[in-house]
């Protein structure tokens, strides 16, 4: 018999449905703050450059730019004749971004954006529900399919997402949906930074006091 129409299979499925089904949902995941959404007509792909946290948008009518700092559209190129690579989702910038490579995430599927940051910060979508479809944002080493290591693992959207990923620095998350685009920053990340190099630099100088007492 297939495994797939058992018994066993069976009660699996119904077993990390339930894990999922347990997951928060939440406005913003801990050291992150919901920003703004966005309304796009015609939204085909967002992307960024990979030295850049500006986010470039495509659409039906053309081309913009947002600063996600500051949470406004800061530029707008409403020709539609530009270079767009749709089979390695790549286009060229424009504006302050000219000159860029911008690697893009696709409406109709595909992505060149990463899924996780250096903080091992993750994102995942699953689908106990669908058509309706969830995006998990998962805390390092953690995930959202395993009873006991997903405890801090919480669902920032539920619906219907076209596409989603970070931006290269991390520093940003972004779910293009029915809706528009949304998007998430990471708090006070820079000082987060710097509190981990003062931590690590007093176990430094005290692993070195301990050794030099022990070679005295």
């Amino acid at each position: 018999m297939d495994y797939f129409y058992g018994k066993d299979f069976q009660r699996h499925r119904e077993k990390i449905a339930a894990v999922l089904e347990r997951i928060p949902s939440t406005q913003s995941p801990n050291g992150w703050l919901r920003k703004e959404t966005f309304a796009i007509g015609g939204l085909e792909y967002f992307g960024f450059a990979e030295n850049s946290d500006i986010l470039f948008v495509i659409s039906s009518s053309g081309r913009s730019l947002i600063d996600m700092a500051k949470d406004e559209k800061i530029s707008r190129d409403n020709n539609v004749d530009f270079p767009l690579d749709e089979r390695l989702l790549t286009s060229e910038g424009f504006d302050i971004l000219k000159g860029e490579t911008i690697k893009l995430a696709s409406k109709h599927g595909g992505s060149m954006l990463p899924v996780s940051n250096k903080s091992h910060e993750t994102l995942t979508k699953v689908s106990p529900l669908y058509p309706c479809e969830d995006i998990i944002f998962q805390p390092p080493y953690e995930h959202c399919l395993s009873e006991w290591h997903s405890k801090n693992c919480v669902r920032v959207y539920r619906g219907f997402p076209y596409c989603y990923g970070f931006s290269f620095s991390g520093k940003y998350f972004v779910i293009a949906h029915e809706g528009g685009i949304t998007y998430w920053e990471a708090e006070q990340a820079d000082q987060t930074c710097a509190d981990n190099q003062q931590v690590l630099k007093a176990i430094k100088l005290n692993l070195s006091g301990l050794f030099n007492g022990h070679l005295d």
